[in-house]
């Protein structure tokens, strides 16, 4: 098993932590064409993880990015506790309690002081990406 992320993937999650999720996305899409077998579901996992993150803030994006949260989900539980140097516990721990607080939110309220509040406590609250202890 392979213990430490790859250089390429270690570029997505330092971009994926800045909170720049279009392009983290991009970048664990490409670090999968390359990447050591083992860390190829991770990267798959990372990736729909960025990418739902970037559907919530720059789209407003609901049942989508729930979607692809919950495909990742799956993936991180048979992860657990970590994989390539990564928290996995930890980041499934998070992106479920992120999934939970998007489902919570009142429907139809897109606009207006309310939602504003709502997506910039969401954003302080979007799961990180840790190595593992």
């Amino acid at each position: 098993m392979v213990s430490t992320v790859s250089a390429s993937l270690d570029d997505a999650v330092a971009a994926f932590n800045r909170g720049e999720y279009f392009d983290a996305a991009e970048l664990f899409e490409k670090s999968a064409a390359g990447i050591d077998p083992e860390l190829k579901d991770l990267a798959g996992a990372l990736n729909r993880v960025a990418a739902a993150m970037h559907m919530r803030f720059e789209r407003g994006g609901c049942q989508a990015t729930i979607n692809l949260l919950s495909q990742a989900m799956l993936t991180l539980d048979d992860m657990k506790p970590s994989r390539g140097g990564i928290d996995t516990a930890r980041l499934f721990d998070e992106v479920y309690a992120f999934t939970e607080e998007i489902r919570a939110a009142p429907r139809g309220e897109r606009s207006g002081l309310k939602h504003r509040a709502r997506v910039f406590l969401e954003r302080r609250r979007a799961p990180k990406i840790n190595r593992a202890k």
